[in-house]
Formats: structure tokens, C-alpha cells, sequence
């Protein structure tokens, strides 16, 4: 099988960020909640609507 460095490494730091907390989900969603406060923008822009994107037709 092919193996990709880069998908080895993204699973090496999830893994890595899952022990230190201890691989308890409310540890590591506490941990992004307060990431995301301290975060000085928004990380992710949010549509203000539900309808979606109008896609042009050729």
C-alpha cells in the first residue's frame, strides 16, 4: 500500500493532541472552545442566509 507522508504525519499530531487530553472528547472540545475565544478573528466566515450559492449556467 501507498504511503503518504503527509496523512502519516496529520494522524501523528492527532494522535499526539488526543493524549494530552487524555483522549476524553469533553477535555478536547473544551480545549477548541477556548482556542476559538482567544482567536483574535473569525476563523470561518458564515453565510448570513441558508439559501445557497447561485451557480451560473453555460
Amino acid at each position: 500500500m501507498y504511503k503518504d507522508d503527509i496523512i502519516t504525519e496529520v494522524r501523528q499530531n492527532r494522535d499526539a493532541y488526543a493524549r494530552e487530553h487524555h483522549y476524553n472528547l469533553d477535555e478536547i472540545v473544551a480545549d477548541l472552545r477556548k482556542r476559538e475565544q482567544s482567536h483574535p478573528g473569525r476563523v470561518v466566515a458564515r453565510r448570513t442566509s441558508l439559501a445557497p450559492a447561485s451557480k451560473t449556467q453555460k
